[in-house]
């Protein structure tokens, strides 16, 4: 195999590696969310009010929102409020995990 041959192998696996991590983390459909505010922008707990949706948990001075989506426009309303970034049910978990709060008992 040619150099530019195992390059080209390198950056495909690489980038189908980064399509499916990319995948993974948006949301798809109903469930709880995180919400990313962006760094120049309003807080996350802004957004989550503007886009009419209610907050799950916040920890102080956050920038990280859990929410509930109930369907696709409420992502595209987030979006539209000036979310950076809605995350899947699965990294809203993680987050809160990490966090000790128990999405069974806040839902």
């Amino acid at each position: 195999m040619s150099g530019s041959t195992k390059a080209f192998a390198a950056a495909y696996f690489v980038g189908c590696c980064a399509l499916m991590l990319l995948g993974s983390l948006l949301p798809g459909g109903g469930g709880v969310v995180a919400v990313f505010a962006k760094p120049w922008g309003d807080t996350a707990m802004e957004v989550v009010a503007r886009s009419e949706g209610r907050i799950i948990f916040v920890r102080s001075g956050s920038w990280v929102v859990l929410t509930e989506s109930k369907n696709q426009q409420f992502i595209d309303r987030l979006y539209q409020s000036g979310a950076g970034f809605v995350a899947s049910s699965a990294v809203a978990a993680a987050c809160a995990r990490l966090t000790g709060v128990s999405l069974e008992n806040a839902i």
